[in-house]
Parts: structure tokens; C-alpha cells; sequence
């Protein structure tokens, strides 16, 4: 079991967690996770934090073409969709607040976290 650091509220692991994923030092590279399958967020607590019994799960993935995506997961008892939006708008409220129509693609996984994923950057990185 990952060691996760637990914290108050939403708002106090919206801080901490972002202000780590958001550091271009902290991005995941997608195409070295086969190498080093230890790098992957839900592998690492430092991708993670706890709010009570749900389970948040953030990155900044870079795929093999450099373009670079925010994805934000969430894992909770009942969680559904709808509610995992709600906690989407609570965790990104003073960081990155949601717009009108701002699209997010939405999946479930097989372990029933709810990944919530956008582009990060306009454009593709330039290497």
C-alpha cells in the first residue's frame, strides 16, 4: 500500500499536490514508463494526496510527440462522474479555474478512478 499524505481539504491538496505536478522537472514522460514503471503517478505517492477517503491523483503527462496534457484522477466510495466533476471545480478553483465550455475528456478505469484530462500547453513542446 502507497503511503499517501492525507490532508484537510480539498483547497490544502490542491496547493500541495499542483504545486508539484507543475513543475516541468516533475512531468511524466510517457514514453520512458516502460523502462521505469515506478515513474508511473498511480505507482508514486508523490502524484497522490488523500482528502478523508477520497484519493486524488494528478500529472502532467508528455507524450512522444512533446504535446502535454494535465490529468487529474480522482477515487472515492461511490464516487460517480458527476460528483468527480464537482471535486474536478473544488481542486483547480484557485490554481486553474474551470470556464464555460472548457472540454475535459472523462474516463473510468478499471479500478474505477475517474481521469479527468485536458491539453496543457496551446502547442507541442519544441525540443
Amino acid at each position: 500500500m502507497l503511503s499517501v499524505r492525507e490532508h484537510r481539504s480539498m483547497e490544502e491538496a490542491s496547493r500541495s499536490l499542483l504545486a508539484f505536478v507543475l513543475e516541468p522537472r516533475n512531468w511524466v514522460h510517457l514514453d520512458g514508463l516502460s523502462e521505469n514503471p515506478s515513474g508511473r503517478p498511480g505507482s508514486n505517492p508523490s502524484y497522490q494526496r488523500r482528502v478523508g477517503t477520497l484519493r486524488i491523483c494528478v500529472s502532467v503527462d508528455v507524450g512522444p510527440k512533446l504535446e502535454t496534457f494535465l490529468r487529474i484522477g480522482f477515487r472515492g466510495p461511490g464516487l460517480t462522474p458527476s460528483k468527480a466533476a464537482d471535486h474536478l471545480e473544488s481542486f483547480l478553483k484557485e490554481r486553474i479555474p474551470l470556464m464555460p465550455n472548457s472540454e475535459w475528456q472523462v474516463e473510468v478505469d478499471p479500478k474505477s478512478w475517474i481521469h479527468f484530462m485536458r491539453p496543457y500547453l496551446a502547442s507541442r513542446l519544441d525540443a
